[in-house]
């Protein structure tokens, strides 16, 4: 059991678990977010003084209040408090706590919200935006095609090597919990690809840069990151007067949509994205019985009835 008369054996099984997560081969985002997640977890245990450090369901419940007292989204404390679960599941596993009290701590509901994509009409101008003219622009032109073209999320866009480029058209992807898929890429985004090649040696050769594995670079011949990623997209997404509140993640749902829209089998979107349960596609098939009512509405005789 944990004990003390302040928060530095917390503080240490704290430090002790994210040396584990590390270890563990965590992605650096990963670790990032559950440091956040559990410096709240000490800060709360601090301000309400949790006594000896004896952590009762009840106490855990009373941090789940507060992050909604704090106005945090639905989404955001559920991941706050999945990182709380896997930290008691862990002090419990090592044996550094005789029971786990957060093995009934629930997550709040969460809206059920669809996700944000683009038409097709959309994505067809937000890709045809960029003129490739130059090393930047054509690295835009690049990133834009390949998330639309793969469904890709950005920190697997940004992870991709030259090496990664597979015979018949075909990346090999280091997806969530380094879990690597092969996805297939259309003869459009083939030539795109070459096009930023071609400018991409360019910008090596002109800054006397070494060479590098990675596919997209930055403006220093390092690996461009998924921050910067998003920023640009969201440039694009506004240059091309996309809909507002419209995230750089729309080209990965717009993908997926539109697949599905077209009649590919659900399980076969599912291997694309990296999904590991078909549960979370499966959010795709509302927008595609969305699509197929407003459809149906327009062609049925009978529905034009009732309207004239």
């Amino acid at each position: 059991m944990l004990t003390g008369t302040d928060g530095a054996l917390l503080g240490e099984a704290i430090s002790a678990f994210h040396l584990e997560q590390r270890a563990r081969g965590v992605s650096p985002h990963t670790a990032r977010a559950q440091q956040g997640d559990l410096a709240k977890l000490l800060d709360h245990a601090c301000q309400q003084r949790w006594g000896a450090w004896s952590v009762s369901a009840r106490t855990l419940r009373g941090f789940a209040l507060e992050l909604g007292d704090r106005g945090l989204d639905p989404a955001s404390q559920g991941r706050i408090l999945s990182t709380v679960r896997g930290f008691f599941k862990w002090l419990w596993e090592t044996q550094r706590i005789l029971s786990n009290p957060a093995s009934g701590l629930r997550n709040p509901k969460q809206p059920k919200r669809l996700p944000a994509f683009l038409t097709e009409g959309e994505s067809q101008a937000l890709l045809d935006l960029p003129e490739a003219v130059d090393f930047p622009t054509a690295r835009l032109s690049c990133l834009l095609e390949f998330l639309y073209a793969s469904g890709l999320r950005v920190s697997e866009l940004v992870g991709l090597d030259l090496q990664d480029f597979l015979p018949e058209r075909t990346l090999r992807v280091l997806g969530k919990g380094r879990k690597e898929r092969l996805v297939p890429y259309h003869e459009q985004a083939a030539v795109v690809l070459e096009l930023y090649l071609a400018h991409r040696s360019a910008f090596l050769a002109a800054k006397s840069l070494p060479p590098s594995a990675a596919l997209f670079l930055n403006q220093r011949g390092g690996r461009l990151t998924p921050t910067s990623v998003r920023a640009l997209l969201r440039s694009a997404l506004e240059a091309a007067a996309v809909r507002s509140r419209v995230s750089p993640h729309a080209l990965r749902h717009s993908f997926a949509t539109h697949l599905l829209n077209r009649g590919m089998d659900l399980r076969a979107i599912q291997e694309l994205l990296g999904h590991a349960s078909l549960s979370t596609t499966q959010r795709y098939t509302h927008l595609g019985l969305e699509e197929l009512a407003r459809t149906y509405e327009k062609a049925h005789p009978r529905a034009k009835l009732s309207k004239s």
